[in-house]
């Protein structure tokens, strides 16, 4: 995320193949709410294709860069552990010269963040096909001139090794969420590593059971505490249910939402629309998602001041019979004015396949 634009980098399909195009969702400051999609060109300082085609990956902001790190071809199997930076100033690639020694193993299905008033990416678990899932913590500073990787001491009672699960970061702490560990086993913990100590501090159960494959991103409730929201993944048999859960981050109790503010977005959609999602109020239930919050500011009538609210978007995934490629926006009614969001009709083609690895 960058400002008001949502870029959405690489992928896969379920055939498979694997993807290395840009998307950018572009929210246009306006009721009702609207966005158009992007076909963003990219450029590379080397003239070599940046990143080569991946799912499973993570691209972490950081100012007006974009970290993508990790990630597999789900052709051949191969695991990358390479971290390539895309400049939203100028649209061009370049590799992060870092020395081979103290790099994390390649994985993907991790999950990473940034930390540190944005000078640090720290990276957790994850898979290969030669190690499976992993419990590690590694840190990439991303000072100019100070790239490099570090292994820090993680003190505390460390979670099972997972991959697919979700995590996000608030007043430097890592929260993790679920995920699926070694044996197959569908985790419901949520646990927390305090990232100036370094050590896990507190866990918890996930309220709704276990879960993996599912989105998560930052939130704030009502009374300003700090929140994680999820949304979808699957219990290891079946999808979860199409709800947007949310938790408190210190306290890891569930949150009340106003479930008046689920506002639909239908207008990216496939032919068969309907057969995806038969219930038009909601997203459909899916997995192997992208999920992102973000400050929306809208002009108010007449162009005199801005209203802002706090978002919650979901777009792509998959489900057992189909790729998605829907847009969905979440605001909740704090007593302000709620428009239903939609997307323009794009002058280009929207993105075909799902950002994100399949399941086994």
């Amino acid at each position: 995320m960058c400002g008001n634009d949502l870029v959405f980098i690489g992928g896969a399909d379920r055939s498979p193949k694997a993807l290395d195009d840009v998307w950018v969702l572009r929210f246009e400051g306006r009721h009702p709410l609207t966005a158009r999609w992007i076909r963003q060109t990219t450029t590379s300082r080397n003239g070599e294709t940046f990143p080569a085609g991946r799912s499973g990956h993570s691209a972490t902001t950081i100012g007006s860069e974009i970290y993508v790190f990790g990630g597999m071809d789900p052709v051949s199997g191969t695991c990358f552990n390479d971290v390539v930076v895309l400049s939203t100033q100028n649209w061009e690639w370049r590799r992060l010269a870092l020395a081979e020694t103290g790099s994390p193993p390649p994985r993907n299905a991790h999950v990473a963040c940034a930390f540190r008033n944005d000078t640090c990416i720290v990276v957790h678990g994850g898979s290969s096909p030669d190690q499976g899932p992993m419990g590690d913590i590694h840190v990439l500073n991303v000072l100019e001139g100070r790239e490099k990787w570090e292994r820090p001491r993680v003190t505390g009672q460390a979670p099972d090794p997972r991959e697919m699960h979700a995590g996000v970061c608030m007043d430097d702490e890592l929260i993790i969420c679920g995920g699926r560990g070694r044996d197959g086993v569908t985790l419901s913990d949520i646990v927390v590593l305090d990232l100036t100590e370094m050590r896990w501090v507190r866990k918890g159960l996930f309220p709704n059971g276990a879960l993996c494959a599912h989105g998560a991103a930052t939130w704030q409730t009502r009374s300003g505490q700090n929140a994680c929201a999820i949304f979808g993944g699957v219990d290891g048999q079946t999808l979860r249910p199409n709800e947007l859960t949310v938790f408190d981050c210190e306290t890891l109790a569930k949150v009340a939402l106003n479930e008046k503010a689920l506002n639909p977005n239908p207008s990216v959609t496939l032919d068969d629309d309907k057969a995806l999602n038969p219930n038009p109020k909601a997203p459909a239930s899916r997995f192997a998602h992208a999920c992102v919050s973000l400050r929306l500011a809208f002009a108010e009538d007449g162009g005199n001041g801005k209203t802002c609210q706090h978002a919650f978007v979901v777009f792509a995934g998959v489900t057992p019979a189909f790729d998605l490629r829907d847009v969905w926006v979440w605001v909740e009614d704090f007593g302000t004015r709620e428009e239903t969001p939609r997307v323009a009709t794009p002058t280009v083609a929207t993105p075909s396949t799902v950002p994100a690895s399949d399941l086994d």
